[in-house]
């Protein structure tokens, strides 16, 4: 889960620099369209990420009750 983590944020950085260059409006049509589309994948990566890990939450939860 470590490298799961470290991946995630390593995402979730490059998602902040593209909607940070969105912003600045320094970029050309060409750019903003690119530059759009990773965010959209790494928002849709990050998301997944964050599932996965709700799942596996989730099932220690039910270990725990299970257990109790």
């Amino acid at each position: 889960m470590a490298a799961s983590l470290k991946s995630y944020e390593k995402k979730y950085k490059a998602l902040e620099d593209i909607v940070k260059q969105l912003d600045d409006g320094d970029l050309t049509i060409s750019e903003l369209l690119t530059q759009y589309k990773k965010g959209l994948t790494l928002v849709k990566e990050c998301a997944e990420m964050l599932d996965s890990v709700e799942g596996e939450v989730q099932q220690i939860i039910e270990e725990v009750r299970i257990s109790e």
